[in-house]
């Protein structure tokens, strides 16, 4: 188990996690994960060529408390801010940008515990595991989704549900599911153990490469009881219920989850930034008159850029942070018009961010395209993080500016599933 929990059974026969529990700080599972940096660059090539995040850091990572960082309380877990969210992606986009998206990507589902029985969740955060517990896949189209169907009892499932990040280490899966052919609202959530699916060997990308984001199937229909299935106003509901009880979940939903991912953003692009300040004194810029890089004015434009574009992304990014963190302490929801501007927000750093180390790599010179050099691997993992749906800088704009042009936008199925934040 990633960390001890101390818990105390109630009238329902739930365990409720101990007021006295202790949970280390987020400066102390920074420091952690900054001393294990050194191990996470060095696997950086390794974990590329596996097309996954190996054991052997998974359990190194399990060590940091990092798996845990979105426990809900009422099972343990320390309701950590946006900022100090933030800032533990930031620690691991500094090691390795794929590493920090798979643990990103496998606490970010923690917000649907909220939507099943009590009795049923407890044991994804109480059984003994090692690296994270919940992977999460689907509900922004039915491409992405399963589909179900009512049966006494229960509901039939089928279906592939691709870019499944954390599916490798994770022993549940939260797997939307589509269960009305005519209407894209109808859409719900099944929470099924690891021995319910099967990943395809199907990953194989050119930027993130390592996080394993393999497709999950289950080609024969599925009996999934009631109690396994849920829907986002099941969510809604439950999350009141929740806050009446004094464990309520922080504001934002998806919203909040992908703007303390940006962190990762954050942290690859200050890692390329040292790469390329590295080396700029060690080696010349071919056909011209400069000995060493470091003294060519534009080396100097080009850092300079850089730089401003990173500091520009974290400003964009800890402003929306504070806005996360002072709804919470105001006891106030996030708007739907405050989830269009995170997600526009947080395009625009993992935008801005992949830029700047496209930047830098560019200016590395010919020798930098060589896979022996860790610079263009970290290009590469920003700029696909930057082309995840949720991240997209086009449509992520638009909808933005839709929004402030008071143009009346359309409800899609990603709207339903972050209805509960």
């Amino acid at each position: 188990m990633t960390q001890g929990h101390s818990a105390a059974a109630t009238g329902n026969g739930v365990r409720r996690a101990s007021e006295s529990a202790v949970h280390p700080p987020a400066d102390e599972i920074i420091e952690r994960v900054d001393s294990l940096r050194p191990w996470l660059r060095g696997m950086q090539s390794e974990a590329e060529r596996r097309r996954r995040v190996p054991q052997e850091t998974v359990e190194r990572l399990d060590t940091t408390g990092v798996y845990s960082l979105t426990t809900p309380r009422r099972f343990g877990g320390a309701d950590f801010s946006a900022k100090d969210l933030f800032r533990i992606y930031e620690a691991l986009g500094r090691g390795c940008g794929a590493t920090a998206w798979t643990v990103w990507a496998s606490t970010g589902g923690n917000l649907w515990s909220a939507a099943f029985p009590d009795d049923l969740v407890q044991a994804l955060y109480y059984a003994p595991w090692v690296g994270n517990r919940t992977c999460a896949c689907g509900g922004s189209t039915r491409r992405l989704s399963g589909s179900a169907r009512r049966v006494d009892g229960g509901w039939m499932i089928r279906g592939a549900w691709p870019f499944a990040t954390g599916s490798l280490h994770a022993s549940h899966a939260y797997l939307a599911v589509y269960y009305d052919d005519n209407d894209d609202t109808k859409v719900g959530m099944v929470l099924l153990p690891k021995e319910s699916y099967v990943l395809r060997d199907d990953w194989d990308a050119m930027g993130m490469a390592a996080t394993g984001s393999a497709t999950l199937v289950i080609d024969e229909e599925l009996f999934v009881p009631d109690e396994r299935f849920s829907t986002p106003q099941r969510l809604i509901e439950r999350l009141a219920e929740l806050k009446k009880q004094g464990f309520g979940l922080r504001p934002g939903g998806l919203g909040r989850s992908i703007m303390v991912g940006t962190g990762n953003a954050v942290g690859m692009a200050e890692y390329a930034l040292e790469l390329f300040l590295e080396g700029i004194a060690k080696k010349a810029i071919a056909y011209s008159p400069y000995k060493r890089q470091q003294d060519a004015p534009v080396t100097h434009l080009n850092v300079g850029y850089a730089q401003m574009q990173i500091r520009a992304a974290r400003c964009v990014a800890e402003a929306a942070l504070e806005d996360l963190d002072r709804l919470h302490n105001e006891d106030r929801d996030v708007t739907q018009a405050d989830t269009v501007r995170y997600h526009a927000d947080a395009a625009y750093v993992w935008d801005s961010c992949a830029t700047a180390i496209e930047t830098l790599f560019r200016a590395s010179g010919a020798s930098g395209i060589s896979k022996k050099q860790p610079l263009q691997l970290v290009a590469r993992n920003c700029r696909a993080g930057s082309m995840h749906a949720a991240h997209n800088i086009q449509t992520c704009m638009e909808n933005y500016g839709r929004q402030l042009c008071g143009v009346e936008s359309v409800v899609t199925s990603a709207n339903v599933l972050e209805r509960g934040g």
